[in-house]
């Protein structure tokens, strides 16, 4: 109801929203009642437009800003944090500049269909969960009144599956021409599994020749945003392990270490690789593999992370028995590690393996059994 206020005018609450349980409300003023009905209406109409109520001047670049600050900020490693970061950068580039209250459904669209060309569809779903989570804080806050992202679907997305480099892919990858850079990087990949930006982050101090060994307790934050960071943690509490150095890699290794005191794969201006830098030098190695094939291009799929699949296969096709395994390729869960090597059995089994098994029962089975007297 309204309510005639000293001063003369009239005054009417709305609820506008609820934080902390609480609800916001705003006080429409008028002159007269005649006009207090008239700004009521007018409010109305914009609150079903999804109208800013605070903040009036806020763009969405602050908005997002203000989002990670107050909600992921000291929450998340270093290397979390840089991924949201770059995504943030990607979504300014169509957002940033606009008020929260002009963004509509067909912006968020058009980065989805923008993303669908560059068959990124994985890039749009975590875009899509970072705007719907910005709009959501600032409905909370009172910011916005409505989210345009609520009816705007995630891409289905069917993951590639994993596979290890083939015999034709290794045999490629030995004969390139590739620099003690590049040979020492691939060859740490294919004999130790370890992650790619656990690699980057090695130093000679992680290194035992004597032991054979080399210790995996830190890891590089992938970026173009900073120049060096090295987080003194691996991507999982299982990520520190210790690994052995295999007789392939050995050679190599000692010979590229000979001369090195600190991080052994740095950029030829002696930083860290960043994101951009990194893309470039694997560049460089699949053109080289490449140039091998006489000119033949490689196949798309080969990614780092491929190596460290292909290590795993090797485990399991050695024999190595699921703890160890599990405990080699830093898996928290072993379910992980279940996973792999259900994969490359099913793809390995010999039904001729069974039938033997099943003729040893058999066989057992048929054994005079002698029965157990007792004294």
């Amino acid at each position: 109801m309204p309510k005639k206020r000293k001063d003369g005018r009239y005054a009417k609450q709305i609820k506008v929203g609820i934080k902390d349980g609480k609800p916001i409300r705003k006080t429409i003023y008028g002159d007269t009642l005649k006009e207090l009905d008239k700004n009521y209406r007018d409010f109305m109409q914009l609150m079903e437009k999804g109208i800013i109520l605070e903040h009036q001047d806020i763009i969405y670049r602050e908005l997002h800003r203000l989002w990670i600050d107050n909600v992921k900020k000291g929450t998340l490693k270093p290397q979390t944090m840089m991924k949201y970061y770059e995504r943030e950068a990607f979504i300014n580039s169509y957002l940033g500049d606009m008020k929260p209250r002009d963004i509509k459904k067909s912006h968020i669209e058009k980065i989805r269909s923008d993303l669908i060309a560059a068959s990124q569809p994985t890039k749009f779903n975590y875009a899509l969960s970072d705007i719907r989570a910005v709009m959501r804080y600032a409905m909370d806050d009172g910011i916005i009144l409505r989210d345009v992202t609520a009816s705007v679907k995630r891409l289905k997305y069917e993951p590639p599956k994993k596979r290890p480099l083939t015999l034709e892919e290794r045999r490629l990858l030995e004969q390139a021409d590739l620099n003690p850079a590049e040979r020492c990087f691939t060859s740490l990949l294919l004999y130790t599994g370890i992650r790619r930006n656990e690699c980057l982050a090695l130093t000679t101090d992680d290194i035992n020749f004597k032991k054979r060994t080399i210790r995996i307790c830190k890891t590089v934050v992938p970026t173009n945003r900073v120049a060096d960071i090295v987080q003194e943690m691996t991507k999982t509490s299982a990520g520190h392990r210790i690994v052995p150095i295999a007789a392939p890699l050995m050679p190599v290794l000692q010979e590229y270490c000979r001369d090195k005191d600190g991080p052994i794969l740095l950029t030829p201006a002696g930083c860290y690789y960043r994101t951009r830098t990194f893309q470039k030098f694997w560049k460089g190695i699949l053109d080289k593999m490449e140039a091998a094939n006489d000119g033949q291009p490689v196949a798309s799929d080969i990614k780092p992370h491929m190596f460290r699949h292909t290590y795993a296969s090797d485990l399991y096709k050695a024999g190595v028995d699921i703890k160890q395994a599990q405990y080699l390729l830093g898996h928290t869960d072993i379910a992980t590690t279940l996973d792999t090597y259900t994969h490359f059995g099913y793809l390995d089994i010999k039904i001729e393996k069974m039938e033997d098994y099943y003729e040893t029962v058999k066989k057992q089975s048929s054994e005079k059994i002698i029965p157990f007297k007792s004294a």
